[in-house]
C-alpha cells in the first residue's frame, strides 16, 4: 500500500524539518560555553538586537507557513510557499559557504549540509505544488 505524503503535508514536513535543524545548529553552536570556549565576536558585549530580530523571523516564519499551508491551500499561499521557499536555499547555502573551512565541528557540517538539502527539496516541492 502506497502512502505517500502529499504536496502540502510534504511541505509542510520540510517547513518543520527545516525550523528543527536551524534550531538545533543554533543550538549546538552555543554547546562550547560548557567547556568555556569564548564565543563571544570581538567588539560584542552582548547579542545585538537585529540579531534577535533576525533569527526571530528566521525561525518565526517557517512555522507560520505551517500553519497557512495546513489551513489554506489556495494559490496565494502556494506562491508565497514558492517566494520564501527559494530564500531559505539561498540564506542556507550563502550560510554553508560562508563557513566553510572555518567550522571544526563535524555536527555543524552535517546539519548545515541537510538544511541546504531539505532547503533544495522544499524549493522543488513547493513550485511542484504551484504548478498542480
Amino acid at each position: 500500500m502506497n502512502q505517500s505524503l502529499s504536496l502540502p503535508q510534504r511541505i509542510i514536513l520540510l517547513w518543520l524539518v527545516i525550523t528543527i535543524g536551524m534550531l538545533f545548529h543554533q543550538f549546538f553552536s552555543l554547546h562550547n560555553l560548557r567547556f568555556g570556549a569564548d564565543v563571544i565576536k570581538s567588539g560584542y558585549d552582548q547579542t545585538p538586537p537585529i540579531e534577535l530580530t533576525k533569527r526571530l523571523v528566521l525561525y518565526v516564519l517557517p512555522l507560520m507557513y505551517v500553519v497557512v499551508n495546513a489551513v489554506w491551500q489556495v494559490k496565494t499561499v502556494r506562491l508565497l510557499n514558492v517566494v520564501a521557499a527559494p530564500f531559505y536555499l539561498m540564506f542556507h547555502t550563502w550560510h554553508f559557504a560562508h563557513e566553510w573551512g572555518k567550522m571544526t565541528d563535524p555536527v555543524q557540517w552535517v546539519l548545515l549540509t541537510f538544511l541546504v538539502i531539505w532547503s533544495g527539496l522544499l524549493v522543488f516541492s513547493c513550485w511542484k505544488w504551484l504548478k498542480s
